[in-house]
């Protein structure tokens, strides 16, 4: 051992000298490392220490014993062998400098461990420092053009101090090289963020544009009908006036008007929709009793049942039912629910439309006895410009807007709306609002 130790280190009265900066207790090189909490891993520096001369590693271990750098120590694994350090290596990635030596089970043993790391495991950022006793084995010069090592030491040459010089040197640069490894990464994940959010901003725009192209042909096949009416119906009385009689003109003035309130429903149910999405629609929550609202769209909608010959009625057990809503946006929602029941209800049927109050809600329900919906229309009733198989009975106007606006009203109060429908048994919407507290209430 003592041979060896003289061949590693053969200044051994420089070893402790009073001026060597490796071991002085010099607070401001050395300060201890305070976070207790964190592993051992994350507060050392792993050293990986690999020759077939166990001298070799307990000089190594006492020499650096106290080595503190950037308030972290060092942390030593041994391995005697280049297969031996595989397998650590496997087990320990994160190894910050290797002590290797050239010749230990073949002469080319050490050599072959560096193209393993460099290619195999596709480590470029371990620093290798070669340590080699017999260098005609290995010789510098070609051994540093050949092979990605960082420092060639013949072991004949290495003092203490020189080892505190190429540890501290190669801890600097993998250190620095980790720092910029990290701001790489992290440059990585956000450019990848980014472009993640660009993907589906560019999704987005593409649905936007479809939907778009959609709304305007719908729109545009919409109101051109009505708007053929109003034309045909305006120059047949402008043209032929002396031909009819009041009566049929007054006809003609009620069918112009019926073909203007179709393109006012549609263009209304349009800019509903484009303030819905845009989130520029305003709600006022308050508390307040729905009862009334409720008995004032029934009532509002006593005539057009009446002219379908369709009983509409209001089931009610309690004095008030209290939400927490927005008035304008719950009277939307109510008028096209029960405008729809009647709108697809077929002659001489009853609309009921009832009212409970839950623990934590308020439900309304609208059931009509019309055609019923199959399940697979049901899971696209509250899209854009659905069009169903049921269509009105009495030739009534429908935009396939209404219950998409119902939904998104009905959600931004922080209520639910479903249907529940069997095909040929009708079907029964269901509007949940939150349960209103009135003053004094806890």
């Amino acid at each position: 051992m003592n041979q060896e130790y003289n061949k590693i280190f053969p200044h051994e009265d420089e070893l402790f000298a009073p001026d060597d900066v490796v071991f002085q207790d010099d607070e401001a090189l050395f300060a201890q490392d305070e976070a207790t909490s964190s592993s051992q891993e994350e507060n050392s520096w792993e050293v990986l220490i690999i020759d077939d001369e166990e001298d070799v590693h307990q000089l190594t271990r006492f020499v650096l014993e106290d080595y503190v750098y950037q308030g972290k120590k060092l942390n030593f694994f041994s391995a005697y062998s280049a297969q031996e350090a595989k397998a650590l290596f496997e087990q320990y990635p994160n190894v910050a400098i290797v002590l290797l030596d050239v010749v230990m089970e073949t002469n080319d043993a050490g050599l072959k461990l560096v193209k393993y790391i460099r290619e195999t495991q596709q480590n470029h950022f371990v620093r290798i420092i070669l340590r080699t006793g017999q260098p005609g084995y290995a010789p510098e010069k070609q051994v540093i053009l050949k092979y990605d090592i960082n420092d060639y030491k013949n072991k004949t040459e290495l003092t203490d101090q020189k080892l505190f010089t190429v540890i501290t040197a190669s801890l600097r640069t993998y250190s620095d090289m980790m720092t910029i490894e990290s701001y790489r990464q992290h440059m990585e994940e956000k450019v990848a963020e980014r472009t993640r959010e660009l993907q589906e901003k560019n999704e987005t725009l593409v649905k936007v544009n479809q939907e778009k192209n959609e709304f305007l042909g719908i729109a545009a096949h919409d109101l051109k009908n009505p708007l053929a009416a109003i034309q045909s119906l305006a120059n047949l009385v402008r043209t032929s006036f002396d031909d009819f009689s009041k009566h049929k003109l007054i006809e003609f003035a009620s069918m112009i008007e019926v073909s203007a309130q179709k393109m006012f429903s549609l263009i209304k149910n349009l800019l509903d929709v484009n303030v819905i999405e845009s989130g520029k629609m305003n709600f006022s929550f308050c508390t307040y009793d729905i009862l009334p609202f409720l008995q004032t769209v029934v009532n509002n909608y006593q005539e057009p049942a009446k002219a379908k010959e369709i009983t509409l009625q209001l089931q009610v057990t309690q004095g008030e039912y209290q939400i927490l809503a927005d008035e304008n946006a719950t009277i939307q929602v109510l008028d096209n629910l029960i405008s729809n029941a009647i709108k697809y209800s077929p002659r001489g049927k009853t609309v009921y439309t009832r009212i409970l109050k839950g623990e934590n809600t308020v439900r309304c329900e609208i059931q009509d006895e019309g055609p019923g919906l199959y399940e697979k229309e049901q899971r696209k009733l509250f899209d854009k410009f659905t069009r169903l198989t049921p269509r009105p009975t009495g030739g009534e106007h429908s935009t396939g807007l209404g219950l998409f606006i119902v939904k998104k009203l009905v959600e931004t109060m922080n209520g639910q709306v479903w249907c529940e429908s069997e095909p040929g048994k009708g079907a029964t919407f269901i509007v949940e609002f939150p349960l209103g507290k009135v003053k004094g209430e806890r």
